[in-house]
């Protein structure tokens, strides 16, 4: 092979992986941003406690220096799945 087909193979590689790249950027740009819970939103216990499908997470405190670790946040409560635990074992 000459030094001008090595040279073209190697551009049009370029090309292709360009385009490539370019058509995945834009998949990744179509997809929609998953939204925030509205417990993330609320800062006061209260009003995250009145609220069923939110959990309150107190904040975490250091023994030693008595400082704040963790600041205290609202989170979404996980869904329960429904099934149920029995505390007998299973029959043979």
């Amino acid at each position: 092979m000459t030094t001008i087909a090595r040279l073209l193979s190697a551009s049009a590689a370029a090309a292709v992986l360009l385009v490539g790249a370019a058509a995945l950027a834009q998949d990744a740009a179509k997809k929609p941003a998953k939204a925030k819970s509205a417990c993330n939103a609320l800062t006061e216990e209260t009003a995250c406690k009145a609220n069923e499908s939110c959990r309150w997470v107190a904040a975490l405190m250091d023994a030693k220096t008595g400082k704040q670790k963790r600041k205290a946040y609202c989170r979404t409560q996980a869904k329960s799945t429904g099934k149920k635990k029995t505390s007998e074992p299973a029959k043979k």
